[in-house]
């Protein structure tokens, strides 16, 4: 002790008891973790083959022995002592093949050197001979406390060829066994098999997951980070991932944490419990999630990223849970009609058809509705809807002038009820089209971007053939030009724009496609493009704006994205057009043609009349009136605040 007022200096550092558990963790108190983790190991090595001596009983022997690069004594000595050994900034990120080895291009798993230590899960000591240089070193590893949490011993050195690694450990640790089969099924539900890599275990090979268990893959982009591609398995069909459960995630062709329902709304659509959510499996291939990855391989990081990356995936995987049990939800439907269906018998086909649709969007907005539930549903909606199409009906027939009567029966004559119906619908529904294009179409360019949905629903304004339900919009295509032309993006970006919307300098572009199919029906490529590009208000649209368009046409045949012989039509819109402008006619690039067309808005709107047989004048006429409410269209059809996701 020292004098009093005197300053005292202590040195040294002393672990306690828990220091393992909270340095290494899971890797040294789960042994499938710490099997997996040495199997791990040997991959980043170089090995392209691994022996693992697993003993028939508690006590044996285990032994994992690998063909990798090995190491010098030196190198063991600086890695094994040091806790945090960084594997990337020492060795980095690629995994080199030793000479003799089969080469490939693989990533490490490694990278803090914790799993170096996976031996202490099943013994206080263990053994590592490693060779390399014509010397093979044995060393012994003891777990400590106190001063020193473990102790390294090197026993001896010799001459030896070759190169690789052995550890040897006995299991005497955990309680409860972990035996031959449950090793051998959870190294090979963990690793994708590579022609590069083969693992045996007490002498026989390990049968590893391969790419043909997964079965229909999507990929989806997530803004910012790149794309991910998730596979739908049926275990009823799958092999080795026929025991997953729920969502498994890939980095590296190593699993993450264990297959679970884990951020997936799953309780929302089905009981995870029940037969239907033990038989599929989601497989996403993380891949650009392999810097997120904890260093017991558990689970991911709570970052940026993953709070961005892992909500958008989960989502995109309740989505197709919802399309995968819509037969559920259509048995479901049926049920609850059949069990109120004497409370149907008085009512119209159209009010049967809008119980039904009901009955199936009410399960789409909240899933865990009962069968009872849904059955009380339908017998209240067949009460409202016998007094509306009842009582209503006859007061309506009742204020019909005689004129009126004698049309209606004249249409009666030779039309259905539902016939009428749909056509008036969809009549009405162009008309509102028209009516809301003219209120917006001549704004200013912040405004021009929100009418992109609107003609999106009117493509039918610019020819018949583009009514067709086979023009989609093409994301791919626009990401083309979005890539090509940046000097002509708006900078910067509106975090809350359309995915599927250019945004230039000058106006938007927004485009669709077409597939075309071959004899055997099949989609074998794009087989007609359509372009619209609209210029903001007051623009006026010259030789220039048409020679953009030629641009981009241009640019979208020589990207190979559409099939030789197809056709790209743009419609350039904008306020005015020069005087000398002419319609760009037809121009070939090889087989593909290319139709360019600048219009006015009001020349638009003009053919918006002509294709609906001017009938808006001809019932204003009959009425007297507006066909719509324009407050109320302008109610329903305001901008709407995105619902978002996010995964827990």
């Amino acid at each position: 002790m020292s004098d009093i007022g005197s300053k005292t200096t202590y040195s040294g550092v002393s672990f306690g008891e828990g220091f393992w558990k909270d340095h290494a963790r899971r890797l040294i108190t789960e042994p499938k973790v710490a099997i997996v983790e040495i199997v791990a190991n040997s991959w980043d090595a170089g090995a392209d083959r691994i022996d693992i001596g697993w003993p028939d009983k508690h006590g044996g022997l285990i032994s994992v022995r690998d063909n990798g690069v090995g190491m010098t004594a030196n190198e063991f000595i600086e890695r094994w002592r040091e806790l945090n050994y960084d594997r990337l900034e020492n060795q980095g990120n690629t995994v080199t093949s030793p000479p003799g080895n089969k080469i490939s291009r693989r990533k490490a798993f490694g990278r803090n050197g914790k799993g170096r230590h996976s031996m202490f899960c099943f013994d206080f000591d263990y053994e590592v001979e490693t060779w390399k240089n014509d010397e093979v070193n044995k060393f012994r590893v003891e777990r400590g406390s106190g001063k020193e949490p473990f102790h390294l011993t090197h026993e001896e050195s010799a001459q030896r060829s070759g190169h690789g690694t052995e550890i040897r450990g006995h299991f005497r640790l955990p309680d409860v066994f972990v035996t031959t089969k449950e090793i051998t099924d959870l190294i090979g539900s963990r690793f994708v098999a590579d022609p590069t890599f083969q693992i045996f275990i007490n002498g026989e090979p390990i049968e590893l997951a391969t790419l043909e268990d997964f079965a229909e893959p999507s990929t989806i982009e997530i803004d910012g980070y790149g794309s991910v591609t998730v596979y739908l398995v049926d275990s009823q069909s799958a092999g080795r991932l026929s025991s997953y459960h729920g969502v498994a995630w890939w980095v590296n062709n190593r699993l993450v944490g264990e297959p679970s329902w884990r951020g997936v709304e799953v309780g929302k659509y089905l009981d995870a419990r029940r037969s239907p959510a033990k038989r599929y499996t989601f497989v996403v291939d993380a891949e650009l999630l392999s810097d997120c990855v904890r260093f017991d391989w558990t689970w991911f990081e709570d970052n940026e990223k993953t709070q961005k990356v892992i909500p958008a995936i989960t989502e995109h995987i309740t989505r197709m849970i919802q399309e995968l049990f819509a037969d559920v939800r259509s048995d479901r439907r049926k049920e609850a009609i059949r069990a109120k269906r004497e409370k149907l018998d008085n009512l119209p086909r159209t009010s049967w058809a809008y119980i039904s649709d009901f009955v199936d969007g009410i399960q789409v907005e909240y899933p865990m509705v009962t069968p009872k539930e849904l059955a009380a549903t339908v017998e209240v909606l067949a009460k409202l809807e016998k007094a509306r199409t009842g009582y209503r009906l006859l007061e309506q027939l009742a204020q019909l002038s005689k004129d009126d009567l004698d049309a209606l029966s004249s249409v009666l004559e030779s039309w259905s009820i539902r016939e009428a119906q749909a056509v008036l619908e969809e009549l009405d529904r162009r008309l509102s089209l028209i009516e809301r294009l003219e209120e917006v179409v001549e704004s200013r360019s912040d405004e021009l971007h929100k009418i992109h949905p609107l003609f999106e629903q009117g493509l039918w304004i610019f020819g018949p053939e583009y009514e067709s339900v086979h023009y989609t919009s093409n994301q791919t295509l626009l990401s083309l030009l979005r890539d090509k032309f940046k000097d002509r993006l708006v900078e910067p970006l509106s975090p809350r724009r359309r995915p599927d919307l250019v945004v230039w300098l000058d106006g938007s572009v927004e485009m669709y496609s077409c597939d075309s199919f071959n004899q055997r029906s099949e989609v074998d490529g794009i087989d007609k493009v359509l372009l619209i590009e609209l210029k903001r208000g007051q623009y006026k649209i010259d030789t220039e704006e048409v020679r953009q368009a030629e641009d981009y046409a241009k640019e979208i045949v020589r990207s190979g994205k559409i099939r030789k012989g197809a056709t790209v039509t743009c419609f350039v819109l904008g306020t005015t057009l020069a005087s000398e402008l002419e319609d760009f006619g037809q121009k070939n690039i090889g087989d593909t043609k290319i139709f360019i067309y600048p219009r006015t808005y009001s020349t638009v709107l003009r053919m918006a009349h002509a294709r609906t047989f001017h009938l808006r004048e001809k019932i204003r006429k009959i009425k007297g009136e507006e066909i719509y409410d324009p407050e109320l269209e302008q109610l329903i059809h305001e901008p709407r605040q995105a619902k978002l996701g996010f995964g827990r």
